[in-house]
C-alpha cells in the first residue's frame, strides 16, 4: 500500500501534482485540505503556526477537500498585500477555526477576483475574516459584552457573501436607497422652486383667480384658451341679475339653444372666480331642470355631477329632489353598480322623503317586472321626474308589450292596451304600435267593431323593437 506522501492527483492540465497531507500535532493546527507544492520543496515545514504563501495561495484551488469551479488564481497573480492578508489571517486564527478560515478566505478571494478587483483592493485595510475573531460566549453570571454593529454585521455577511439570496437583498436595498434619494431630491426641488407663471396650457388657479368687472347681463359662452380677462367676466351681483333675466326669457320664449348658451357662460364666470355658494347651486339646479324639460340628458348629467359635489360641501339646495333624479337617471342608463352605490350612501331619513320614495318605487317596479305599477308611478311622477322618465318609457312599453303578447291570446282590445301602457288616448297608442309595425285590426265605431291587436303576430315585432334600446352613449343617451 502506498504511503500518503506517494499519493498524487491529476491537475487541470492532465498532469499530476504531488500532495502533502499534514497531520494534526500538538504544536501546529490541523489543515484539513490538500495543498499544492509546485514551487517549494515538499520538505519545507510550517513554523510558528503560520502557513507559507505557497500553501496559502492554494486556497483558491481547493478548500475542504473539494475543488472550486471556474478559473484558479495563481500565486504569481497575487499582490503582496493579499499575501500579507492571508498570513495575518492564519496567524490570528485558532486551531479549531482553521477549516472555517479556509472557506472564508476562499469566498472572499473568489468574490473579489470575480469583480476584477484583486489588484486594486485594499487588503491591508480589510478586516480579518470572522474565523480569526471567534465570539467568546460569557459564562453564566457574566454580563454579555455586545460587539459593535458594524463589525458584527460585516462578519455575519461573509459566510454567504456571494449567495443569490444576499445578492437579491443587496439589489433591493440599492433600489430602495435610490428611490428614497429620488423622492428627497424631488421634495427639495419643490421647496426651492419659485411659483411657475401661467404658461397658457394649464391655469394656476391661485394666481389666476380674478374678480370680474363686466356689467353686461348677456354674454355668449366661449371656451377659454388663455387666462380669463376680468373685463370679460361678470361679478356676482351681475350674475344674479342675469339669472333672473334668463328665467323670464325661458317662460316667454323657451329658446333652449339661447338659454343653454347663457347658462353655460354663467357657470364659466362662476368657475373662474371660484364662487362656490348657494347661488352657484341655484344656477346648476336651474340649468339641470331646463335640460330635463328639453331632454338634453348630456347637459343634465354635467349639472348633476357638479351638484353632487356642491351638496357634499354642505351648501343649501334641493338635495332630495336631485337625489330622486339621480336614481331615475341610473335606471334610464341601466347602471346597476351606480344604483347600488347610491342606495348604500343614502341615509334612513333620505328614504323617507316622498320624492325619493317615488324614485325607489320605480326602481322596485322595474326590478320585479311589475309594469302595471311602473306606469302608475309614471303618471304620478313629482317635480321634473316625468320628463326624465319620458326618456325610457317607450323602452318599458316594449318590454311590457312582450309580456302582454305572451299572456293574452288571440286578440286584445286597443283601449285596454292604451290604458295599461299609460297612453292618454288610443290615437297615441295606435301611432306607437304602427312604429313597431304592429297592425290594428277592426273598423272602429263606424263599422261597429272594436279595435283589436293580434297578440301572436305582434310578439316578434315587440321583440325586434328592443334592439334599438341596447346601447347607451357616454352622455347617457340611447342610440
Amino acid at each position: 500500500m502506498k504511503s500518503v506522501s506517494e499519493l498524487s492527483i491529476h491537475d487541470r492540465n492532465g498532469g499530476s501534482a504531488d500532495l502533502e497531507w499534514r497531520n494534526s500535532r500538538a504544536s501546529q493546527a490541523p489543515l484539513y485540505s490538500a495543498v499544492k507544492l509546485s514551487k517549494i520543496s515538499k520538505k519545507k515545514a510550517v513554523t510558528n503556526g503560520v502557513l507559507p504563501l505557497a500553501k496559502a495561495s492554494s486556497l483558491a484551488k481547493m478548500v475542504g477537500g473539494t475543488r472550486p469551479t471556474g478559473s484558479v488564481v495563481e500565486e504569481a497573480d497575487w499582490p503582496p498585500s493579499l499575501r500579507r492578508y492571508v498570513e495575518r489571517s492564519y496567524a490570528a486564527c485558532t486551531d479549531k477555526q482553521r477549516f472555517s478560515l479556509e472557506k472564508q478566505l476562499n469566498q472572499i478571494i473568489s468574490s473579489i477576483r470575480a469583480n476584477k478587483k484583486l489588484q486594486s483592493h485594499d487588503w491591508d485595510a480589510r478586516p480579518l475574516p470572522k474565523a480569526c475573531n471567534p465570539v467568546v460566549r460569557p459564562a453564566k453570571g457574566v454580563a454579555h459584552v455586545k460587539r459593535t454593529s458594524v463589525s458584527a454585521n460585516f462578519d455575519a455577511s461573509l459566510n454567504d457573501f456571494g449567495s443569490e439570496e444576499r445578492k437579491e437583498q443587496r439589489l433591493q436595498r440599492f433600489r430602495k436607497e435610490a428611490e428614497e434619494a429620488k423622492q428627497t431630491a424631488y421634495a427639495n426641488t419643490l421647496a426651492t422652486m419659485a411659483p411657475v407663471p401661467h404658461t397658457g396650457d394649464v391655469l394656476n388657479w391661485d394666481a389666476d383667480t380674478i374678480v370680474g368687472t363686466c356689467s353686461k347681463l348677456e354674454k355668449s359662452y366661449l371656451r377659454l384658451t388663455s387666462a380669463p380677462d376680468p373685463a370679460a367676466v361678470r361679478p356676482l351681483p351681475i350674475l344674479r341679475q342675469t339669472l333672473d333675466l334668463l328665467k323670464r326669457r325661458w317662460v316667454e320664449n323657451s329658446d333652449y339653444t339661447y338659454i343653454c348658451d347663457q347658462l353655460k357662460s354663467m357657470r364659466q364666470d362662476l368657475t373662474v372666480q371660484r364662487i362656490t355658494n348657494g347661488f352657484t347651486v341655484e344656477v346648476y339646479e336651474q340649468h339641470a331642470r331646463i335640460a330635463l324639460e328639453t331632454s338634453d340628458l348630456g347637459e343634465y348629467n354635467q349639472c348633476q355631477t357638479q351638484l353632487k359635489q356642491l351638496y357634499a360641501l354642505g351648501l343649501p339646495g334641493h338635495t332630495m329632489e336631485f337625489l330622486a333624479y339621480r336614481i331615475l337617471y341610473f335606471l334610464y342608463t341601466r347602471n346597476k353598480s351606480d344604483i347600488n352605490m347610491a342606495l348604500a350612501a343614502m341615509a334612513s331619513t333620505d328614504k323617507q322623503d316622498p320624492v325619493v320614495q317615488h324614485a325607489l318605487g320605480v326602481r322596485h317596479a322595474l326590478a320585479t317586472g311589475n309594469y302595471f305599477r311602473y306606469f302608475q308611478l309614471y303618471a304620478t311622477a313629482p317635480n321634473m321626474g316625468g320628463y326624465l322618465m319620458d326618456n325610457f318609457v317607450d323602452r318599458e312599453r316594449c318590454t311590457a308589450l312582450q309580456k302582454m303578447c305572451r299572456a293574452y291570446r288571440p286578440r286584445l282590445s286597443l283601449e285596454f292596451i292604451a290604458q295599461s301602457l299609460a297612453f292618454d288616448t288610443t290615437e297615441e297608442c295606435t301611432k306607437f304600435l304602427a312604429d313597431l309595425n304592429i297592425p290594428v285590426l277592426g273598423g272602429g265605431q263606424v263599422d261597429g267593431e272594436q279595435l283589436t291587436v293580434d297578440m301572436k303576430a305582434a310578439l316578434p315585432c315587440a321583440v325586434a323593437a328592443m334592439q334599438k334600446y341596447e346601447k347607451v352613449d357616454i352622455k347617457g343617451q340611447i342610440y
